[in-house]
């Protein structure tokens, strides 16, 4: 993966894309590493609810944890799992939930993708995603539409035994 996001031309989710939000996971390794300030985090509202989230820099579309010397994430291992999914995402589609990814290479084989998407389905921290499932959807309902400048591509379902039981 490495080698595509390189070749990649687009702006970075570390550079231009609205701040990843924070659950409870995110918000723990991010204490251990003294990073839960006023300075660092900040709520949002989405679909009236108030969310945690990382701020961007000062007069910046840069999250306040990017290095502009280094081109590097200086909190990289203890970074967000909103982050650590970039550049895959959730968007609900035809009413499931189905894995995207960002990509100005549309028409590359993306059968390496399913190892890391069982991995991410698997980290501790995708519970919290898919508790929140609903955030996700309002935020990619109305950030990425049909002709939002960068490209995804859809990959496949969510695993059902994943997603929560509707009432």
């Amino acid at each position: 993966m490495k080698d595509l996001c390189d070749s990649c031309e687009n702006i970075s989710c570390c550079t231009g894309f609205d701040a990843p939000f924070l659950f409870k996971n995110d918000i723990q390794k991010l204490e251990k590493i003294g990073k839960v300030r006023k300075d660092f985090i900040e709520e949002v509202k989405v679909s009236d609810l108030l969310v945690k989230s990382l701020k961007k820099k000062k007069k910046s579309t840069n999250c306040i944890f990017w290095d502009e010397d280094t081109k590097n994430c200086s909190v990289y291992d203890n970074r967000p799992f909103d982050c650590k999914m970039f550049p895959f995402d959730i968007m609900k589609i035809d009413d499931e939930y189905r894995w995207i990814i960002f990509t100005c290479n549309t028409k590359s084989d993306w059968k390496w993708s399913e190892e890391y998407l069982d991995k991410l389905e698997k980290d501790p921290s995708f519970v919290e995603i898919i508790k929140n499932i609903d955030i996700f959807h309002h935020t990619l309902e109305t950030e990425f539409s049909k002709d939002h400048p960068l490209s995804y591509v859809v990959l496949r379902k969510i695993k059902k035994d994943l997603l929560p039981i509707k009432n």
